[in-house]
């Protein structure tokens, strides 16, 4: 009876020895296991996925909370606006009504959509656009558009101080010319009641009656 070897083949050596080598791979791949690790399609784990969603949502709730202060900021500046405007244009019209003057401005300086030929801002203090359609449009300056009443002062503002200035110069001749006529009507005066009067009467009692019956005759005017 012939004995078995027991020797291993060449090929069950090879065998024996690839299959070591498999069971190593899955043990190396099993201790590097994650538990939340997703397939290598995906390319990010659940934990990253949820941060990038949580910074997206810091960065909307900071974007409203932005929003809604610069929409706070933004109504207390149109109504503190709005107000302003309203005083500018009642002092510009007191002025212009007072001067008795009005304004004429070049359409080029006015930012309005249709074509305008002629713009007058009168002393009642009413913007008067003329367009090439022969329309006209009247209104008071405080009811256009801020930018439009912008403009208007920035047009006006440096016409509005020349004819200051030239009224100026009008009462300042005004006065003159009452100082001196003043000044001689008392000479006169004086001379005539000093004719009237005794002669006894110093000076001063004459400048005293003079000017007495100057008072008498403001306060009945």
């Amino acid at each position: 009876m012939e004995e078995t070897d027991a020797k291993p083949t060449q090929n069950e050596e090879l065998l024996s020895k690839k299959e070591e080598e498999r069971q190593e791979d899955e043990v190396e791949e099993t201790s590097f296991f994650h538990p939340v690790q997703l397939s290598e399609k995906s390319g990010e784990t659940f934990v990253e996925k949820a941060m990038e969603e949580s910074e997206v949502d810091m960065k909307i709730q900071e974007l409203l909370r932005d929003i809604s202060e610069e929409t706070k900021q933004l109504r207390e500046f149109l109504i503190e606006e709005n107000k302003l405007m309203n005083d500018l244009c009642i002092s510009i019209k007191l002025i212009m009504k007072k001067l008795g003057v009005s304004f004429e401005i070049s359409p080029r300086d006015i930012p309005v959509k249709k074509k305008v030929k002629r713009v007058v801002l009168n002393k009642e203090g009413r913007l008067i656009l003329f367009s090439e359609e022969r329309e006209v449009r009247s209104a008071p300056l405080a009811e256009y558009p801020p930018r439009v009443v912008m403009a208007v002062f920035w047009t006006v503002m440096p016409k509005l101080a020349k004819v200051v200035a030239l009224n100026r110069k009008k009462v300042s001749t005004r006065i003159s010319f009452f100082r001196k006529l003043k000044k001689e009507l008392r000479n006169i005066a004086k001379a005539i009641v000093g004719d009237k009067e005794e002669t006894a009467k110093s000076p001063k009692e004459t400048v005293d009656v003079v000017e007495h019956s100057a008072n008498a005759e403001r306060r009945k005017s």
